[in-house]
């Protein structure tokens, strides 16, 4: 895996990218996908749904709340990323590298 890594910075910010949510910026923290395909932390999307249901990503609206698909992502894929990332970025590691694990998700 180290050799996969050490080819384009790029390949990884752009895992990175895939790994994160859009609305916190950060790792996905119980991880979670709409109808439209789009992925967010559980907690993220349902504090940006107040009044109406849509996408904050493609803008789709859904007249009811939709379902929330969990999806699982391997805690120590998180960890082992993010030390990487921050190298490339030139910055020591953060807190964010520190899965929080799907034990910490709530019940859908």
């Amino acid at each position: 895996m180290m050799a996969a890594m050490d080819q384009s910075p790029f390949s990884l910010l752009s895992l990175e990218e895939e790994l994160s949510c859009s609305i916190c910026l950060c790792p996905f923290d119980c991880p979670v996908t709409i109808p439209c395909g789009h992925n967010f932390c559980q907690d993220c999307i349902v504090a940006s749904w107040k009044d109406s249901y849509s996408c904050p990503q493609c803008r789709t609206h859904f007249p009811t709340k939709p379902e929330l698909k969990r999806k699982h992502c391997p805690q120590h894929r998180r960890g082992d990323l993010q030390p990487a990332v921050d190298q490339e970025r030139g910055r020591p590691g953060d807190s964010r590298g520190q899965p929080s694990g799907e034990p910490g998700c709530h019940t859908l």
